[in-house]
């Protein structure tokens, strides 16, 4: 019987390596486009509880998880969503101190909570900003870049809006228009947020079964 030569052997280790690789490079691909499917559905998730707990005045225990909710969906979208997740963090860390005791008990930060929560809407919608590329480049679809960018326009005009009103309305805070125009931008800021939602959950449904 002949000894196998070394070189009878190699070629078939070759393709078991090669295989091998190409099985983890496969999975480890699966799992990347998983975990941001599981990334715009919590983006979805969030903004939409946002849309409907979220008050004008302050910041709930609710809402703070749902920021926390936008955080982790940021940041399973990996460097894809890091403008997301650091605008996402700030507005956390600004809503931890809006829901401390110690804004009621301190005058100094009773004064600027307002300007605070402010502050932390303009970063909620630099969350949404921050995540729009992700699902651009998921859906890459003409007629839905055209949509993302509609809705954020809309909303930075709301929010522009509303940040003119409530300052007017802190001004003067005895003027009820004001008052009622101020909660008004508000409500509507916090519909369009509706729309992100439907963006991020279309965007979900191509993530996950695109791969």
């Amino acid at each position: 019987m002949r000894k196998r030569e070394p070189r009878d052997i190699i070629p078939f280790n070759l393709s078991r390596f090669y295989a091998t690789d190409f099985f983890k490079k496969d999975v480890l691909r699966w799992k990347r486009h998983n975990y941001a499917a599981a990334g715009f559905l919590l983006l979805g998730i969030g903004a939409a509880g946002r849309a409907f707990l979220g008050v004008p005045e302050g910041v709930t225990m609710a809402e703070l998880s749902l920021t926390v909710l936008l955080v982790i969906g940021a940041l399973l979208l990996t460097r894809q969503g890091l403008a997301a997740l650091v605008c996402g963090l700030a507005a956390t860390a600004l809503e931890l101190v809006l829901c401390g005791s110690w804004v009621q008990a301190g005058a100094a930060l009773a004064t600027a909570a307002p300007f605070l929560r402010l502050a932390d809407l303009w970063l909620l919608l630099g969350l949404v900003w921050g995540s729009l590329p992700a699902a651009r480049r998921a859906v890459d679809d003409l007629k839905y870049t055209r949509s993302t960018r509609m809705m954020l326009v809309a909303c930075g005009v709301l929010l522009a809006a509303h940040t003119v009103l409530r300052i007017a309305s802190l001004a003067a805070p005895a003027s009820v228009p004001l008052g009622k125009a101020s909660s008004g931008s508000f409500v509507v800021f916090s519909v369009l947020l509706l729309w992100y939602t439907v963006l991020m959950v279309k965007a979900y449904n191509v993530q996950r079964t695109k791969h």
